[in-house]
């Protein structure tokens, strides 16, 4: 092995953050354009998140849905309006820490890559590369290609990568597929083969 990947959200970045981007502020901002209810705003904006699903690439693009709910907002002023809420996992700084100068570490995500960029604000002297999905390669994660363009990009062969993250079939499934070596942690304990990033070094030598 020489590369280590992770994901981001919900990996290394608390998930909490990009759940209150979608599922709080956009309806917000529904609700103020539209002049309606926020709880009827949430409703409606959740049903359009549920007919396009999350193995479509435009639930991926903000600008999608800013043009959608007909929003005059910029990306990069929603982010910087709760960007102290973003937060590291504590267990993920120390164990990049302890990685860093043993390993490559690349990050891959189905963000864009201007929130990817803010997410890993404070963490980009760790990862050797990051991968914006849908912005670098044109497609989130939901066939083994993706991740094996990846590899293609880096000139190396899927069993040289070990890839960490929450999503059974973004961050399991696919890559599995693709010839990758995955775990999967869930920090709830319910379904995962870890629950803190502290426990890879079941996997590799930390």
């Amino acid at each position: 092995m020489k590369v280590i990947s992770f994901d981001v959200d919900g990996t290394v970045v608390d998930g909490k953050f990009m759940d209150r981007f979608w599922n709080e502020l956009i309806p917000k901002y529904y609700s103020k354009k539209h002049g309606i209810d926020y709880s009827e705003a949430l409703e409606f904006v959740k049903r359009c998140y549920d007919e396009v699903g999350d193995k479509d690439l435009r639930w991926y693009l903000p600008d999608y849905w800013f043009k959608r709910f007909q929003l005059d907002i910029e990306l990069k002023d929603i982010l910087e309006e709760f960007k102290d809420e973003l937060k590291i996992y504590p267990d993920a700084l120390e164990v990049l820490e302890k990685l860093k100068g043993r390993y490559k570490l690349i990050a891959v995500s189905n963000a864009v890559r201007e929130i990817m960029d803010f997410e890993l604000s404070e963490l980009s002297e760790f990862f050797w590369r990051t991968f914006s999905c849908p912005s670098d390669i044109g497609d989130i994660r939901r066939e083994p290609e993706v991740y094996l363009k990846i590899c293609r990009i880096l000139n190396l062969h899927p069993s040289k990568i070990i890839h960490i993250g929450d999503h059974p079939y973004f961050d399991f499934e696919v890559p599995t597929k693709a010839g990758i070596k995955s775990i999967l942690i869930d920090r709830r304990g319910e379904n995962g083969h870890i629950r803190s990033l502290r426990e890879i070094e079941k996997f590799i030598d930390l």
